[in-house]
């Protein structure tokens, strides 16, 4: 039984259906992922303005010989 669950699909294998969302739905989804997103890009770009300020290091007090 533990292979059974644990079986890897046939690339022939016909997809699972995918539900379609209402439109209401979606598009809240599509502005929080927008929303999520951009918030994720200026995370990355935040810390490569710190990382340009700091000479590459972030959060490194080792001194290394």
């Amino acid at each position: 039984m533990w292979s059974a669950r644990r079986r890897q699909r046939d690339l022939f294998d016909e997809k699972p259906p995918v539900a379609e969302l209402r439109p209401d739905l979606r598009n809240k989804l599509a502005l929080l992922l927008q929303t999520l997103l951009a918030e994720a890009a200026g995370v990355q770009q935040r810390r490569a303005e710190s990382e340009d300020r700091d000479g590459g290091k972030i959060g490194d007090d080792q001194h290394h010989a």
